[in-house]
């Protein structure tokens, strides 16, 4: 069976600016002949220079962690400004992500909107799971409380990648009213014949799954066999290379009744390998 929780992949990137300077042709007279008051000095116009945009990953508009109940708080981190606020949840479910690994895609993001992402619970700096099964529900009230709790107002534009995909859809049919649409970035069908038995590492209670979720009852079975549409937008995004093929992502159309999906080439992780296209798709629906 296919993993879900992704890691992503150093990404480097770098500024080269270059500037031109003119120099004036020389006099056909001899130095020695010209004076001081003979040669007028020339005026050379300065050469404009191109503006570099500050990258708003370097300055977050919020850092911190935000109570979400139970005495438990979570990690936020948000970027640039502009509405709808995009909310990026990560495969691998920590700000890391997309603050390192991906910063190309979001920093583009950036510039145009506020962007947040933030650490679920056991990852990064947040607190740890609640020790016992948890479902959709307990993922998606979390990150609601989050965003309440730090001041985060909709509109919001929700962004999810493999298995954050699945909390993003059911946050828009949970709370519709904020939601102003949604983006799936290479998110699979869920499962509706995954069993513990052929996945035992994402069991609530496997060392590894530090969230405590229960994948394959309470997410992969749960959304194969019980829809939640919502009426906000919603853009499918397919990796050429990713997860799973077209036809199979198409299982979310019918979630949304203003619904398309592309492909973009590339493999699974497409917020890095297809960064600025992937980042461009968002922002056509963050209108």
């Amino acid at each position: 069976m296919r993993p879900r929780l992704i890691r992503g992949f150093p990404l480097l990137a770098g500024l080269l600016v270059v500037t031109a300077c003119s120099t004036s042709a020389a006099s056909s007279e001899p130095a020695s002949s010209q004076s001081a008051e003979a040669s007028p000095t020339a005026s050379v116009a300065p050469t404009p220079r191109a503006t570099v945009q500050a990258d708003p990953l370097i300055r977050p508009a919020i850092d911190g962690a935000f109570d979400v109940g139970d005495g438990r708080k979570l990690y936020l981190q948000c970027w640039g400004e502009g509405s709808p606020t995009i909310v990026i949840d990560a495969g691998g479910g920590e700000i890391q992500e997309y603050r390192e690994f991906a910063a190309t895609f979001t920093s583009r993001l950036a510039h145009q909107r506020r962007v947040c992402a933030y650490d679920r619970a056991g990852h990064g700096r947040s607190d740890p799971a609640p020790n016992k099964p948890r479902q959709l529900e307990d993922l998606t009230g979390d990150l609601h409380a989050l965003l309440e709790a730090a001041d985060v107002e909709g509109p919001l534009m929700l962004v999810g990648n493999s298995f954050g995909g699945f909390v993003m859809a059911f946050y828009a049919n949970r709370y519709a009213e904020e939601v102003a649409g949604v983006v799936l970035l290479d998110v699979p069908a869920p499962s509706a014949t995954m069993t513990a038995e052929d996945e035992p590492e994402l069991a609530w209670d496997h060392p590894g799954n530090v969230e405590h979720n229960d994948v394959v009852a309470g997410f992969e079975n749960r959304l194969a066999n019980e829809q939640f549409p919502f009426d906000a937008p919603l853009l499918v995004v397919t990796a050429s290379d990713g997860q799973s093929s077209l036809e199979d992502q198409s299982f979310w159309l019918d979630w949304s009744p203003s619904s398309r999906q592309i492909e973009l080439s590339g493999g699974h992780e497409l917020h890095v390998d297809q960064a600025v296209a992937a980042a461009d798709a968002v922002l056509s629906m963050a209108k």
